[in-house]
């Protein structure tokens, strides 16, 4: 599954990659690497920034996530 190549190439990397690296790196097409990173943007594993004029892509901190979480759960349950 691209998701799965996407999330293993960035975590061996272990810093920000470029969509074109990751595409290397994880042995998928770029046009299929791009839309699915900004699909695992929006469930919170992945984060983009924008660096030297590209957007660079790493693994979202477990603690950043789990914030997210709880900050959802607080509103939910108020």
């Amino acid at each position: 599954m691209v998701r799965d190549k996407i999330l293993e190439a960035l975590k061996a990397s272990g810093e920000p990659m470029s969509a074109g690296d990751i595409a290397v790196k994880a042995g998928v097409e770029l046009h299929r690497v791009r839309p699915e990173l900004f699909r695992l943007m929006g469930e919170g594993k992945v984060e983009g920034k924008q660096m030297g004029g590209q957007m660079m892509w790493a693994l979202k901190s477990k603690i950043q996530s789990e914030e997210r979480y709880k900050k959802m759960a607080r509103k939910l349950t108020s």
